[in-house]
């Protein structure tokens, strides 16, 4: 392990505690497998927005699309344009009568609801629909622990296949304890992490543009233009944005 920030260590360890503790506390509410699964159906609406958004926008958010707005550029911002869409269509036209319907045909997952509203008596839905969710979601929980080995590594110079498998630990150690109540709690408590640090940065950001100067500095947009007149017009319009 390399030299690190005794704050950013006790963040850390801070960190982990409180995850661990929600699952500790949310272990008292387990009484069967509808508040294992589904937190006994009492979520209120804030704490699911947040955690299906911390959920959504987890480690390729932070990650992964900075770097790849980092490696193409402004036309990124289109894979967050489609996002907001496709959460917002599912957010208004999917989750409430979802919701409603699982209730009323008391499903407890989506292969149960699939079965029970197609009434498939060869159980061919549930066994597709389950292979689907678990083929997909492997992989997508894969990508979170890639990602919690790379910031271990970067922060603290820990190998990062030991990295992943804390990062792992804690995420098992509180979702067997406290379910789906355990996840929705620490979700809440990543996702507003997550906004007050993109905040944070965007602020800092700004800050550090503002009081740079721009003289002197050559124009990104003049090196990939193809011609002298090209470069120069390209040149004027940054020096007046």
């Amino acid at each position: 392990m390399t030299d690190v920030d005794p704050g950013i260590l006790f963040g850390l360890i801070f960190y982990f505690v409180v995850v661990l503790g929600v699952g500790i506390y949310a272990y008292r509410y387990m009484r069967e497998l509808d508040d294992f699964l589904l937190g006994g159906r009492r979520l209120g609406a804030w704490v699911a927005a947040i955690s299906e958004r911390a959920s959504g926008e987890s480690a390729w958010f932070l990650l992964g699309l900075p770097g790849a707005a980092y490696a193409v550029g402004f036309r990124e911002f289109w894979t967050v344009i489609g996002l907001a869409f496709g959460i917002f269509a599912s957010w208004v036209f999917l989750a409430g009568r979802l919701r409603r319907a699982t209730g009323e045909m008391n499903a407890l997952t989506l292969p149960d609801y699939f079965e029970a509203r197609f009434d498939d008596k060869s159980r061919v839905l549930r066994l597709v629909s389950t292979a689907t969710i678990l083929f997909f979601y492997t992989v997508y929980v894969g990508a979170q622990f890639v990602g919690a080995g790379k910031i271990l590594n970067a922060t603290f110079g820990i190998d990062p296949k030991i990295g992943m498998l804390i990062g792992a630990a804690v995420v098992v150690f509180y979702t067997m304890l406290g379910g789906f109540l355990a996840v929705a709690w620490t979700d809440v408590i990543q996702g507003l992490l997550m906004a007050a640090v993109c905040l944070f940065l965007l602020f800092s950001r700004w800050r550090t543009s503002a009081g740079s100067p721009r003289r002197g500095r050559r124009c990104p947009c003049a090196a990939r233009t193809s011609s002298r007149w090209t470069a120069a017009r390209s040149a004027r319009r940054c020096g007046s944005a």
